[in-house]
């Protein structure tokens, strides 16, 4: 959504509307998104002060990530609510930065479909074990075979 803050002002808040965006070229660069489907968002906008507004929004998006294992398409759903403050004021700390004159929201919902995906997923019914976790099964069963000679010295 863009919005120049001529609009804003001239807008009754909040204001709510919705749109759909393709994500696809900003995502395409992560190797474990093998495809990404229109996200669908919906946003309300609040006015907080000369030129800051607080946008609140729900998203959803569907993606195909590879599994970390099998390197198999698996399907993962995101679905989340976010706020974000948007100003001229770069003074406020954690807000989005309003350039040119215009409000766009597409960076603060890129950011937080990307802290919202997963690090990694697997395919339904796939297990791993480390080798990490067998030489901790090994160590818990019993006394560790390079110290076992250390035992005999006390």
């Amino acid at each position: 959504m863009r919005l120049t803050l001529a609009q804003l002002r001239k807008l009754s808040m909040p204001y709510h509307t919705s749109e759909e965006l393709d994500l696809t070229p900003e995502l395409s660069g992560f190797e474990d998104i093998r495809s990404v489907s229109i996200a669908k968002i919906d946003y309300v906008i609040h006015e907080r002060g000369l030129d800051t507004y607080l946008v609140t929004f729900s998203f959803e998006v569907d993606l195909v990530m590879q599994c970390a294992i099998t390197l198999q398409d698996v399907p993962y759903k995101i679905s989340a609510t976010a706020e974000e403050i948007f100003t001229t004021d770069d003074q406020i700390e954690d807000a989005f930065i309003i350039t040119e004159q215009t409000l766009d929201t597409k960076e603060a919902v890129l950011t937080n479909v990307l802290m919202n995906k997963p690090m990694t997923v697997t395919a339904e019914g796939v297990s791993f074990e480390s080798d990490e976790e067998e030489s901790i099964k090994d160590e818990s069963d019993g006394i560790n075979p390079a110290f076992a000679k250390l035992k005999d010295l006390l």
